[in-house]
């Protein structure tokens, strides 16, 4: 008899018989578009921020892609983004023929750099997006003061830092506006989804009339829209994974803790780095570091012991889409390229048992013992 292969996903979704029984009702309810669900939602995704205002979005990129819309961004106008990103912050600003601005990051918390995003501020800047990668908050108060001093809105792109807190503060109400994915790997997901958060009463009404279609009334268009609209369906899904989210997030910290001691110390791993004012990291990945001449042997070893990785995400300024506006950028962003030829992240989901755990840890400790 054949011994069983082992798989341990980098990422695995907890979904279940509650949310099968919440889609099977809503179907049998015959309503399964966007209606009295997403507004259930919005509602309870509002009192678990604090926040004055939540609008459902179809996924992530529609969220960010609405924001612009409602932002008035348009051709050659300057939005300033991190290179270190998933490629949706950059294309949502080619998307409105904007002129794309990268800064370099931070190597030790992968946000975007004050410094690089404080010489890339010009006239011409009408918007900057910040990033919270891999659910690490970004210092959230020095963007706020920056975006008054300016008189330029900030952004926070916050795909996946839903349930994160930063200073004891859930993130969500620290800029004008955040952005959330709720796609199959996040802490909280509806398959597909997003949300819009933001405190600012005038943004958010006009967010509703942006995703549907441009229409304040049925078929009255006022501004040109899109049909980025949450369906019923998936609301019920993220109605009950909002139930999970503290447990996924306490689960998923106790996970990050065990990766912490096994590999304390070592010459070689470097674990993820939590400044002060990240009272709570989402744990969406957990990222080491690793010497760069070995990070690729390290995913094909890995890879040949059941272990999946990722490498999220390459950036910008190296996609093939991009690269060849950004050639001269190369020595800006050099922080970007360096930690991308470092990180890896590895698994960690709220039902990743202890003994997978310590296989993971094991092999890559094996690995370096080898190399």
């Amino acid at each position: 008899m054949k011994k069983k292969k082992i798989f341990i996903p980098v990422a695995n979704p907890t979904v279940g018989i509650e949310e099968a029984n919440a889609v099977f009702k809503q179907v049998k309810s015959g309503w399964i578009s966007m209606g009295k669900k997403v507004l259930e939602f919005e509602n309870k995704v509002k009192e678990f921020i604090g926040v004055q205002n939540a609008i459902a979005i179809n996924n992530g990129t529609s969220a960010l892609d609405a924001l612009l819309t409602a932002f008035n961004i348009k051709e050659n106008d300057e939005v300033i983004i991190p290179s270190l990103t998933y490629i949706s912050t950059a294309n949502v600003v080619a998307y409105k023929k904007a002129k794309l601005v990268l800064c370099d990051s931070n190597p030790r918390t992968f946000n975007i750099s004050r410094k690089s995003l404080l010489n890339k501020i010009s006239k011409k800047t009408k918007l900057i997006i910040v990033t919270d990668m891999k659910g690490m908050p970004v210092d959230y108060d020095f963007y706020k003061n920056l975006s008054k001093k300016i008189n330029v809105p900030i952004i926070a792109d916050s795909a996946e830092s839903f349930g994160a807190k930063y200073k004891n503060q859930i993130i969500g109400s620290q800029l004008i506006a955040h952005t959330f994915s709720f796609f199959a790997n996040k802490n909280l997901t509806t398959g597909e989804g997003g949300m819009i958060v933001t405190q600012n009463k005038v943004l958010a009404e006009k967010l509703k009339v942006i995703r549907n279609q441009g229409q304040n009334r049925r078929y009255n268009h006022i501004v040109l829209g899109n049909n980025y609209r949450m369906t019923d369906v998936s609301a019920a899904i993220g109605i009950i994974q909002l139930k999970k989210l503290t447990k996924c997030l306490q689960q998923k910290e106790n996970i990050a803790k065990k990766y912490d001691k096994l590999f304390f110390a070592h010459s070689k791993i470097k674990t993820p780095f939590i400044p002060e004012y990240a009272s709570q990291h989402s744990w969406y990945n957990y990222c080491i570091k690793v010497p760069a001449n070995h990070r690729n042997k390290l995913i094909d070893y890995l890879n040949k012991k059941g272990i999946e990785t990722r490498l999220s995400f390459p950036p910008v300024h190296i996609q093939p889409y991009y690269k060849k506006s950004f050639t001269k950028d190369k020595k800006n962003l050099s922080n970007a390229s360096k930690v991308y030829k470092e990180f890896l992240d590895i698994p960690i989901w709220p039902d990743l048992s202890l003994n997978k755990q310590i296989y993971v840890a094991r092999s890559i400790l094996n690995y370096f013992k080898k190399n």
